[in-house]
């Protein structure tokens, strides 16, 4: 089966080529894309994150097998293992690391659960591309809330997870099916896109925050490469021109005074500026944009010495930090420290992992441990960047 796997990567390398130089065509008619897609390390090779491969794989099994506890038998992911409760937002994190296990571990049954989570989102997307938080009552049926946190990082997370998919297991049939629900996710971002290129959390909340603007660029990007593959160009045009819109909105959110980004922007224009000694939302927003190419990576390199220096103990859960003007746990936050690898630094990265992994452990994986804590711990382990960026 690893031969396969081997096979099934040496041809997506083949692919991702050729679908490059078809996106560089795309490029002639939006320059600054052009510009993006030669820039992002996504292109790159990945790199394995553990100096002990088989401690690395290990690591990652278990933690793939903890979110296979939660998968429900339709395909959905539940944002913990008692299975009350379904977070598209968590499981698609949850999938971006059931896809990065599948690589580590030459294993396809992760592969296959991420490929039925995906499948599970697209099906459950209203005509807006939405798709809403659902309850499991006691019998396993699944109920919608109505709701959900946010449309914008709901979506943009769904296409870095397809992609991320995608890119390990690249079975086109499967991706062709998810055709819909990747026009859908897009057409998500641009229902609240405005005209600063900016997106608000959801038509309800209008609020435009900075860490889903690193999770619906991210989505973006990813959204031009699946339309390449599918042969959509209208659609990868649309992706590509959102996101270069997005990451100029991004630029005028920062703000000298504080070296940081205003890190919410609200519908009146107010802001709300960055104060390092809150670790979230106000230092974690930066880490998130910091960990995409939407910003320039000398910003980048900035924002996380300006994150270690003000909150030295964000990879260590049950220390105390300002959180909400509260004190209380850390808590987890592997995706900051994909910041790290952006900027290789993966023995950097390697060590936050590590802490954050042997916390979890600890607490046997008590909440506020999740699915999506997990997806993102795998690929902070692991130290591939392929699959998170830009």
């Amino acid at each position: 089966m690893i031969t396969r796997l081997e096979d099934c990567r040496a041809a997506g390398r083949i692919a991702r080529l050729s679908r490059v130089r078809r996106l560089l065509s795309l490029a002639v008619a939006l320059p600054a894309l052009g510009s993006l897609l030669l820039s992002t390390p996504a292109l790159a090779e990945p790199a394995v994150g553990s100096s002990d491969p088989s401690t690395l794989m290990a690591a990652v099994r278990d933690d793939a097998e903890w979110i296979l506890q939660a998968q429900l038998p339709d395909g959905a992911i539940a944002w913990y293992i008692d299975k009350r409760h379904i977070s598209p937002y968590l499981a698609n994190y949850a999938a971006l690391g059931l896809a990065e296990a599948a690589r580590v571990t030459g294993s396809p049954q992760y592969s296959d659960a991420a490929w039925a989570w995906l499948a599970w989102y697209a099906a459950h997307e209203n005509s807006s591309g939405f798709v809403t938080d659902y309850d499991v009552d006691a019998s396993g049926a699944e109920i919608s809330t109505g709701d959900e946190d946010s449309t914008d990082a709901y979506a943009g997370t769904f296409l870095t997870a397809v992609r991320a998919t995608f890119r390990v297991d690249p079975d086109v049939p499967r991706l062709a099916a998810l055709h819909a629900g990747i026009s859908g996710a897009v057409a998500a971002i641009e229902a609240t896109q405005d005209s600063d290129g900016l997106t608000f959390a959801k038509p309800t909340w209008p609020v435009k925050y900075l860490m889903d603007q690193a999770e619906t660029y991210r989505g973006l990007v990813a959204a031009v490469e699946l339309a390449a593959v599918l042969g959509d160009w209208p659609l990868a045009w649309r992706a590509g021109r959102d996101a270069v819109r997005l990451a100029q909105g991004v630029a005028t959110l920062w703000n000298p005074a504080t070296g940081a980004y205003d890190w919410a922007e609200h519908g009146d224009g107010a802001r709300v500026v960055t104060d390092w000694s809150e670790l979230y939302p106000d230092a974690m927003e930066q880490a998130w944009i910091a960990a995409t190419t939407a910003i320039p990576r000398a910003r980048a390199a900035e924002l996380v010495a300006r994150l270690n220096a003000a909150q030295p103990q964000w990879d260590e859960p049950t220390a105390t930090a300002l959180i909400g003007g509260v004190g209380g746990p850390v808590g987890y936050w592997p995706a900051a420290g994909w910041a790290l690898l952006r900027l290789g630094q993966p023995d950097a990265a390697r060590t936050a992992a590590a802490s954050i992994r042997s916390a979890a452990l600890d607490a046997g994986r008590a909440w506020p441990f999740t699915i999506g804590v997990a997806g993102q711990l795998i690929a902070l382990e692991s130290g591939d960047s392929s699959l998170i960026f830009p």
